[in-house]
């Protein structure tokens, strides 16, 4: 496993980096991570979550496919925030909208992106609607895969739709929308997505169904409600959809 985790290293960042970001991984070294071609140094947790969180979007390139040059970015479920921290580094001209529910989660997040001014964050979980959520860790599978529900009397984050947020932004398009929100996209695309979805790029969403039933097919009915052509491509655990209507 270790020899393996090694390769991927100096075959996506070259030997000198390779070997230097082998040994943090190995030796837990996670305060300052620095990668080629990402201006600035993050942090991870010594958490099995967030080494393969890292490992999903760094090492396996989990999120690269055809991006055209992106304005607006959300990131829904943004962890630790490096997913943001990659579409920064991309496309620095891009404006970037991460959401997260969790509490710890969220101030590293903050900690992290804090020197690219144009992330901003949000410290809720994203809904069809407005609503109170409960933010816990249902499945124990610790700080990646934090679950929220509606809880009216003792939810103690919002949720918002994500017709608030283009409201609040002032969005006219969303050109990337990436989705990684731990059985809430059931939630999120089971009503009032007429309006956010019709105005998306590309969606890149990881289903759950293997924690919740349905998340796909909620998913997918609303998609082909809304959408008049699209394509579609895998990579890792995401699956990317793109709007061919307005990518034209």
């Amino acid at each position: 496993m270790f020899f393996t985790i090694f390769l991927q290293c100096c075959m996506n960042f070259g030997l000198v980096y390779g070997i230097i970001l082998f040994i943090k991984l190995k030796f837990k070294c996670l305060n300052n991570i620095k990668l080629p071609d990402i201006k600035y140094k993050f942090k991870l947790r010594n958490t099995f979550a967030d080494i393969q969180v890292f490992n999903q979007i760094f090492i396996e390139n989990g999120y690269k496919f055809d991006y055209k040059e992106p304005k607006i970015i959300i990131d829904g479920g943004a962890n630790i925030g490096l997913f943001a921290i990659l579409m920064v580094n991309q496309f620095p001209n891009a404006k970037i909208i991460c959401i997260e529910p969790d509490m710890e989660n969220f101030e590293l997040l903050k900690q992290n992106v804090s020197p690219y001014e144009n992330i901003s964050c949000e410290n809720c979980g994203l809904w069809n609607k407005n609503a109170m959520l409960k933010v816990y860790d249902k499945f124990n599978l610790g700080k990646w895969g934090i679950i929220v529900e509606e809880d009216i009397k003792n939810g103690i984050v919002s949720a918002i739709s994500l017709d608030f947020l283009i409201e609040k932004y002032d969005i006219s398009e969303i050109d990337i929308l990436k989705l990684d929100i731990e059985t809430s996209e059931k939630q999120l695309f089971s009503g009032n997505y007429k309006n956010w979805l019709s105005i998306t790029k590309t969606l890149v969403v990881e289903f759950h169904d293997r924690l919740e039933s349905g998340c796909f097919k909620v998913c997918i009915e609303a998609i082909n409600d809304t959408f008049s052509d699209y394509d579609y491509d895998v990579s890792g655990e995401n699956t990317i959809i793109y709007n061919t209507k307005l990518r034209k």
